[in-house]
């Protein structure tokens, strides 16, 4: 692998660990997803590093001729997961509102039903007084 390819992977990864931090400093990061990008960025630094392992992994372990493309693989794998990831929470924000919804309405049906005045019935008699007593 070319100098290049690892100090653009290095300085991608200095840059993605200094936003990943600074955003979850500021509370506009929650936690979960910042693991997976701090992943993110430790792999583009260890990249450089660690190039002979993954040439190592890719020519021996998965039978991979050119070791670039276990750099394709890794990213692809991590979009995968971020996906799976992003789906799960998805999912799980769509059945809360489904249970705020019902929940909702049956706060609405027992408000209107006590807002409402009692009904007579329309068979009932009007109860009158008898003649000649006072009320």
């Amino acid at each position: 692998m070319g100098l290049k390819i690892k100090l653009i992977a290095f300085a991608l990864g200095l840059v993605f660990f200094y936003v990943v931090l600074r955003n979850v400093k500021r509370n506009t990061f929650r936690p979960s997803y910042a693991v997976l990008w701090l992943g993110m960025a430790a792999f583009l630094l260890s990249i450089a590093v660690l190039e002979p392992l993954y040439k190592w992994i890719a020519t021996s372990v998965i039978g991979i001729l050119d070791a670039r493309h276990i750099i394709y693989i890794a990213l692809i794998s991590f979009l995968l997961v971020y996906v799976f990831f992003l789906t799960s929470m998805v999912t799980r924000l769509s059945n809360q509102v489904l249970q705020l919804i019902s929940a909702i309405a049956i706060l609405e049906a027992k408000v209107t039903q006590q807002a409402e005045p009692p009904t007579k019935s329309p068979d009932a008699a009007p109860i009158v007084p008898p003649k000649g007593t006072s009320p």
